[in-house]
This record gives C-alpha cells, sequence and structure tokens, in this order.
C-alpha cells in the first residue's frame, strides 16, 4: 500500500514537470542580445573605408523603415556581404530576415521638411545641431544630386566634414568645404588646399592624415554614439596645426573661411 501511495506520488511530480517543461516549450523564444529585422531592402550600401554596411528596410507594415550599420562580419552572417570579395549579396527590393544586434539600429531620426537618408540627417544632427539644410546638402553628397559623377559612401562625407573642422580656424564643420574636400578626393586634384607644413597634399592618403592627425574618427563611431564633438574637442586642433583651403570662393586666401 505504501509502495503504491509513493509510486503515485512520483508519477503525479513528473507529470507536473513535464506539464512546466512543455509550457516553456510552447513559449515564444526571447530573442536575448539580438533581434529581428523583417520586410524588405530599400538601401544597401558598403562603405571600405569604415567597413560597415548600411541597410534601410522598409517594415512588413509597409510604412516604418529600420536602418541598421552592421560590420562586414554581421554583414555576412545576414547573407548580405561576401567577406572574399568584398561585394554586397542583396540589393534593393530583396526581401531579409536580419537578426542583429540593437546597437547596430541607427536611432530614428524626428521627421524633417526635407526628406534626406537616416544618415545623412544623423551627420547632420552631429556636426550642425539637425540642421535640415545641412542634413540635404549633405545628402546631395551621396546621391549626387548636385553632381551626377559624383557621389560618395557616407564613411568618406563623415572624414571629409571632420576634416573641414581641422581647415576652419574657429575648429567648427563646414558642409560646403566638405563638398570641396569631397570634390578633390574624386578629382585627385588637392591644390587648393594647403597643409600645415605649406605644402599641398598629393594623395587623399596623406591629406586625411595630415588633418586628421591619425584620431580614430569615422562614421562607425557615430552612428554607435560614441564620438566625440563640439568645440572642447575641435579646439585642440590648433595646438596640431591647421591645413588650409586655399581657394574656397573666388579667392585665395588662408582659411578665413566665415566672416
Amino acid at each position: 500500500m505504501f509502495n503504491t501511495k509513493l509510486v503515485a506520488g512520483i508519477f503525479l511530480v513528473l507529470a507536473v514537470l513535464f506539464a512546466q517543461v512543455g509550457n516553456v516549450a510552447a513559449a515564444p523564444q526571447t530573442q536575448g542580445t539580438t533581434t529581428t529585422i523583417t520586410g524588405t531592402i530599400q538601401s544597401i550600401t558598403f562603405d571600405p573605408d569604415t567597413q560597415t554596411v548600411l541597410v534601410t528596410v522598409l517594415l512588413e507594415d509597409q510604412v516604418t523603415t529600420q536602418t541598421v550599420s552592421l560590420s562586414t562580419q554581421e554583414a555576412a552572417d545576414n547573407g548580405l556581404f561576401d567577406l572574399d570579395t568584398q561585394t554586397l549579396m542583396m540589393q534593393p527590393e530583396d526581401s531579409v530576415e536580419l537578426v542583429v544586434d540593437p546597437n547596430d539600429i541607427v536611432p530614428t531620426e524626428e521627421p524633417t521638411a526635407l526628406d534626406v537618408h537616416p544618415i545623412s540627417a544623423l551627420l547632420a544632427d552631429f556636426f550642425f545641431n539637425g540642421d535640415p539644410e545641412m542634413a540635404s546638402l549633405i545628402d546631395s553628397y551621396h546621391t549626387g544630386d548636385n553632381d551626377a559623377e559624383q557621389v560618395f559612401g557616407f564613411g568618406v562625407i563623415a572624414q571629409a566634414l571632420w576634416m573641414s573642422k581641422s581647415l576652419n580656424e574657429d575648429g567648427t564643420a563646414d558642409a560646403e568645404l566638405a563638398g570641396l574636400i569631397l570634390a578633390a578626393k574624386k578629382s585627385g586634384d588637392y591644390s587648393a588646399f594647403e597643409l600645415p607644413d605649406g605644402s599641398s597634399p598629393t594623395n587623399w592618403g596623406q591629406f586625411k592624415k595630415a588633418l586628421l592627425h591619425k584620431d580614430k574618427k569615422n562614421l562607425g563611431l557615430i552612428v554607435s554614439g560614441h564620438a566625440e564633438n563640439g568645440l572642447e574637442d575641435s579646439l585642440t586642433q590648433q595646438d596640431h596645426g591647421k591645413g588650409k583651403n586655399k581657394d574656397k570662393g573666388n579667392n585665395k586666401h588662408n582659411n578665413n573661411n566665415h566672416p
């Protein structure tokens, strides 16, 4: 009699345990430190300078978009990028289901009267306190609206904006000057600019190194929120010496771009 009750008790306990396990198995699995973005690719670009892939996805509600900035490894893990050939594997209008780190998601900017790429808005927010006109100008460097022959990745645009801070005596970014820097990169003619030693740069690497002073300044830092900007950062440039733009506008001058 005792053994019968003992066996019955054991079966009852096991039944309860199996029921709990079944409930756990039936419950939706949590994503942990990842989140899933499902929809249609609206735009996708690879920036070789920063080794990042920017993807904007139109979500399944057909209204909301979400932009993520992925390392090449993360992009490869999601089937977006071929690490061997350094090329994109997907294109706009392709359906995707991306599993990403929430930190890779680009914060949604407040809507403005101007329709620009989220990264253009992010750069305008970082360098120009969100000025919508600056966002539009930055966007034109990426889309080629100003010049169909000149289309640049956001990583290079971010570098040009930082370089414009080094060229300006007051240490502020200048989107128009950044445009001239980008144009020089495109043409390979840097004669309009003067390095601290009085010479003109002969290539992009030399130009960038002279103005950024080997500082780690790139788009990834801005997107992640780890980049520092402002006068406390830019004013120290004067201790390093500045490059000079010898020809912004019609007259040659020593970097006095703003009255």
